[in-house]
């Protein structure tokens, strides 16, 4: 691949993985536009592991607090284990039946305005108490774990579909991309994992300086997307992702 390729798509993936404006639809976007070949599954996995190192490097402190068996780090055990049990079985079901009648442009484009409305009503709605992290019921997480399956539908976007379930359950925003950004490190080991398997049978175990370039370049910017999107969303609210996300999904509709 070519050097502004890598950079191009690693930075894509760097900040589309965790900001609730739909990876899905800036590939197909990119690919339309660009007239980029694909990249391969080696490159795929490549991205991902940079983005899950980032995650897992940003959130230390609740991972040791989980290791810990703390009672804020047993909350997290609980958040991890039960919230991402229902993401591979449904999409182990129905994954074949969205692949058919969910992958074109027009059903991705529809999709990500009404994902990005569904999560500016969720972040507007009058909320008189917060819940709070550290105290989070089993039956929350099984919300939040069902409502990440709808991830599994392109333009819907993986975080900004769990951070709308936890604004639903009264979550503050700050809580609320935090309960997102722990649910991707399974979600992400598990795509990555799947890769990996299809990598294997397909009997190509090169590691290029392209995946090299990638994870470097994927990793820096997922850091940095996951820091500014922690430290202004009060500010700025989830507003401009909202407005964006409905502007792509009318760009999509245009071509």
């Amino acid at each position: 691949m070519e050097i502004f390729q890598i950079i191009l798509l690693a930075i894509v993936q760097g900040i589309t993985e965790f900001l609730p404006i739909s990876s899905q639809s800036h590939i197909i976007l990119m690919s339309k536009l660009m007239e980029m070949d694909d990249q391969g599954l080696g490159f795929d996995i490549a991205l991902h592991a940079g983005s899950l190192l980032a995650i897992l490097i940003y959130y230390r402190r609740e991972l040791n607090q989980a290791l810990s068996f703390t009672d804020e780090g047993k909350s997290y055990i609980k958040l991890i284990i039960i919230g991402s049990i229902p993401l591979p079985i449904v999409a182990l079901i129905f994954m074949d039946f969205v692949s058919i009648h969910f992958r074109s442009i027009n059903s991705i484009a529809y999709i990500t305005i009404i994902f990005a409305v569904l999560l500016y009503f969720s972040d507007m709605r009058k909320k008189d108490q917060y819940r709070n992290l550290k105290s989070i019921g089993i039956y929350i997480i099984i919300f939040i774990g069902f409502m990440q399956t709808l991830a599994i539908i392109p333009g819907v976007s993986r975080s900004g579909i769990v951070i709308t379930a936890a604004l639903l359950a009264n979550f503050s925003r700050e809580d609320s991309i935090r309960i997102a950004f722990i649910l991707s490190i399974p979600a992400i080991f598990m795509a990555t994992t799947y890769q990996s398997f299809q990598l294997y049978e397909l009997k190509n175990y090169n590691i290029l300086t392209d995946h090299l370039i990638g994870v470097l370049i994927s990793f820096l910017v997922s850091y940095i997307t996951i820091h500014l999107f922690i430290t202004t969303i009060n500010r700025i609210s989830f507003t401009p992702y909202i407005v964006y996300r409905i502007i792509l999904g009318f760009v999509l509709l245009g071509i």
